[in-house]
């Protein structure tokens, strides 16, 4: 098998960063969808009612297929998320997000707090309390702080 293709995920103007492997794989059309759109700079928001999450709104995205879809992510997982939220809640917007799993005990929700699949895309490698423990703080920091600026691309090989 041919080297994984990988992205680079860096705080700005922090500098905490991981390079993930995308699962071209298991889940190749949101790959491609991802890859496409690279590089991308945005606010992460910490997530309401799924966990250890952070994301980027992607406005005007598109949603991916179904592929490879989980609700139960885990840490250094990277998901692509969408919905078109017909709920009492929701309004009935289009959302899109890329995600990032940075602790345990995540289950996706939506906005009114029904678990809502996300499309698994990417992996950090290794472990996040140990090899990429200062990008899990500067995730968790988003909790407390509000929005942090968040770089995506690709890494060539």
């Amino acid at each position: 098998m041919s080297a994984r293709r990988r992205i680079r995920m860096t705080f700005v103007p922090g500098g905490e960063s991981v390079t993930a492997e995308l699962l071209d794989d298991e889940a190749p059309a949101t790959c491609q969808l991802v890859w496409d759109m690279l590089p991308l700079e945005h606010d992460l928001q910490h997530a309401q009612y799924s966990g250890r999450e952070v994301f980027m709104l992607l406005g005007g995205a598109s949603p991916a297929p179904r592929e490879n879809q989980t609700r139960l992510p885990l840490p250094g997982e990277v998901l692509y998320w969408s919905e078109t939220d017909t709920s009492v809640t929701g309004g009935g917007t289009a959302l899109v997000e890329i995600c990032l799993i940075y602790g345990r005990g995540v289950m996706l929700r939506g906005a009114e707090g029904t678990t809502s699949p996300g499309s698994l895309f990417a992996r950090i490698p290794g472990d996040w309390k140990y090899d990429w423990a200062a990008f899990a703080v500067a995730c968790g920091r988003v909790r407390r702080e509000g929005t942090h600026r968040l770089r995506l691309e690709r890494v060539e090989r």
